[in-house]
């Protein structure tokens, strides 16, 4: 396993969206794809003031807290916090939670011990904080080296109060971020969309800035008023007036212009412009200067009428309990016609059909008419075509290693299928959940070929070795290329990991550079079962060995 906060999210997270992926993963955008050189996504490496690419080496990482240290010393000094905005009912409430300490920046470590190492535990993010041991923040202080006061953390390890990270919930940079931390609790933690060439600005910017940032923008505002003025253009007449603006958002936020805070490069990323095919994750929109705003994660400010949202998918897999049990069928791609036999004994189609993505119980028995195979469904006179259908079926052997202790919880394990586009879930040998997924668009890897190069998704068996509630990816080719806050990334091999994708509904097809995609509802319900579990308040986790067991990936054909 990587040694370094660089070289663990390389590996952890570098799968990619649009079209190109990460160090292994790329993918299209569903609205236009993105430049074919891209190649690798990697996450913007944790400690380093701009993020670095996590191709960073090790030996960067030590400098990496000191950078961020001079980063807050010269940072402006606080002003009112962004969202004033928090409720006071919040604030109050923040005030009574001193047992907790809070991250003041995009990655607050949890070292395994009370002095400054590059085998971290795991981080705190953006609005994140985690309880102290001992319930107060006088027992959880420890003594240790290089940082003045180190504080305990549930359920193990340590974060150095200083930059990083603060025990008082009233910080003004605490409460600032605060209202813009991330949805854990939805499969869209952020809300998602793609840029069409938009710029960041650090402030609210002047009409001058704007113009400086935006070289069309007198034309874009022209169209962007053109289409608000005729209500309910369809894709056709706006595309007549800037196919730009196709897909676009451009309602207002009725919402005024929030107090806003100066954050540093500790929170922001030094990036100006996210460019046509990248993705911008952000929190909220409000009206300023006679334009629509957003707030990114990393708490820029987009200009609204330059972002693509994306729709969100409504697919899930199945929970095999209450009577769903394997061999399933999935359908992919297009709806799939029902069969019966017909007056003459022969199949024909009923004229119903099984919905795209949709799924059904098998019963195990198959028939052959004129050389096609016919799937008997657990719905009593239906078949399908077995060609029209993913079927999943239990596997007869786990790969894991050793006896199982009776005492211990069921070990878990994923199966993955490249080609046939399915996952399973067990614990032992007991299937629990089944569901579609996009590998690579390389399909299985090449004899002699690495993966990354052919956008294949590696076989073998594997681990989960890191997990990350979400990532910011940046092409490994194309810097300028980003991808961001990539929900539930869940690492098992070099630059592969098993992720949500946002950008996309394509289940059970050939998507990825090489990164195994799940829909954001299966990613969200998949992080939260496999082993080890991330504590409360952690926003990323080292799998070493104190975090417990590791649940096996294996992927095949």
């Amino acid at each position: 396993m990587p040694s370094s906060p660089s070289s663990l999210l390389l590996a952890a997270l570098t799968c990619a969206i649009a079209s190109g992926g990460a160090a292994a993963c790329s993918e299209e955008s569903p609205a236009a794809a993105a430049p074919a050189s891209l190649e690798a996504d990697v996450p913007r490496a944790p400690a380093e003031s701009d993020a670095r690419r996590a191709a960073t080496a090790e030996a960067d990482a030590p400098r990496a807290a000191v950078v961020e240290a001079a980063h807050v010393a010269n940072a402006p000094a606080p002003v009112q916090a962004e969202d004033a905005a928090t409720p006071p009912a919040s604030a109050a409430s923040a005030a009574k939670e001193s047992a907790r300490i809070y991250s003041r920046a995009r990655f607050a470590w949890i070292n395994p011990g009370p002095y400054p190492t590059r085998g971290w535990s795991g981080y705190l993010g953006l609005g994140g904080s985690v309880a102290l041991r001992g319930g107060s923040v006088e027992a959880a202080r420890t003594p240790g080296e290089g940082c003045d006061a180190w504080y305990a953390v549930e359920p193990r390890g340590y974060i150095c109060a200083g930059a990083s990270a603060t025990v008082d919930p009233n910080d003004p940079v605490v409460a600032a971020l605060r209202p813009h931390a991330p949805k854990i609790d939805s499969p869209w933690p952020y809300d998602y969309a793609e840029s069409t060439g938009a710029p960041r600005y650090p402030r609210l910017p002047s009409a001058k800035e704007q113009r400086r940032s935006e070289w069309d923008l007198e034309a874009h505002l022209a169209s962007v008023a053109k289409v608000r003025a005729a209500e309910g253009l369809s894709d056709e007449a706006i595309r007549e007036i800037d196919e730009a603006l196709v897909g676009v958002d451009l309602k207002p936020a009725g919402v005024a212009a929030p107090a806003l805070f100066p954050f540093g490069d500790l929170v922001r990323e030094a990036r100006d412009r996210i460019v046509n095919g990248s993705t911008v994750a952000f929190t909220r929109a409000f009206d300023a200067q006679d334009r629509t705003w957003v707030v990114t994660s990393d708490q820029a400010y987009m200009p609204k009428d330059r972002l693509k949202p994306y729709p969100r998918s409504t697919f899930e897999g199945v929970w095999l309990k209450d009577g769903r049990s394997l061999p399933l069928a999935f359908f992919r791609k297009t709806d799939r016609p029902k069969y019966q036999r017909g007056a003459g004994g022969r199949f024909e189609p009923t004229g119903a059909s099984f919905a795209r993505l949709a799924s059904v119980g098998l019963t195990g028995r198959a028939e052959v008419e004129d050389g096609e195979r016919f799937l008997e469904t657990q719905e009593p006179g239906v078949y399908v075509l077995a060609d029209d259908a993913v079927v999943v079926e239990a596997a007869k052997r786990a790969p894991l290693e050793g006896e199982n202790d009776p005492s211990s919880p069921p070990r878990k394990w994923i199966e993955i299928s490249v080609l046939g586009g399915w996952f399973v879930a067990y614990e032992e040998l007991t299937p629990v959940f089944a569901t579609l997924i996009s590998p690579g668009r390389g399909g299985v890897p090449r004899k002699g070929i690495p993966a990354i190069e052919t956008a294949a998704t590696p076989t073998g068996r594997f681990r989960i070795d890191g997990k990350f509630v979400t990532a910011t990816m940046v092409s490994s080719s194309n810097d300028n290329i980003v991808h961001s806050e990539v929900q539930f990334v869940q690492n098992f091999h070099g630059p592969h990991a098993l992720h949500g994708a946002y950008w996309h509904d394509a289940w059970g097809e050939l998507k990825s550079g090489g990164c195994v995609n799940l829909s954001p509802i299966d990613a969200k319900q998949m992080f939260a079962w496999t082993d080890p579990p991330v504590p409360e308040g952690w926003h990323g986790l080292r799998a070493s060995r104190d975090a417990g067991r590791s649940t096996v990936v294996l992927i095949h054909r």
